[in-house]
């Protein structure tokens, strides 16, 4: 398998228990697969995959017409200063049957939780709360 051949559905910084960890799930070859690496090693924490697709088929991805990089620039475009490191959750899916990248970024004491719809680029959902 080529990782041309997958498709990432999530990707989230996270923690577990104190240590600092990547969640990644990605679908390939029929099958579902679910990573937790630790930031500061790159350590395989845990790994599995299921042969179910949870509603994901390959041929829903010819909806698609916004790329991950494309969403990430319109979400971060509406956060005047952030970056790409202020991503704090990122998740490709489907909502009944529509393609969208959810999101969160979190940048100068304010979280933003977003989503994106994969076929227009619209930002379809957008809430901003204070963070302490």
């Amino acid at each position: 398998m080529k990782a041309t051949d997958a498709t990432i559905t999530k990707s989230k910084l996270d923690y577990e228990g104190r240590r600092q960890v990547y969640e990644i799930e990605w679908y390939a070859g029929g099958k579902k697969y679910d990573y937790e690496i630790a930031v500061d090693t790159g350590e395989i924490l845990s790994s599995g995959y299921d042969e179910k697709t949870s509603g994901w088929s390959g041929s829903n991805s010819s909806n698609v017409t916004v790329s991950e990089a494309d969403a990430k620039q319109t979400a971060l475009g509406r956060v005047s200063g952030a970056t790409q490191k202020d991503i704090y959750e990122w998740q490709f899916d489907y909502d009944d049957g529509r393609p969208e990248y959810e999101g969160k970024i979190i940048y100068g004491g304010t979280e933003y939780d977003f989503t994106i719809d994969a076929s227009s680029g619209a930002v379809v959902e957008w809430e901003a709360e204070s963070v302490r």
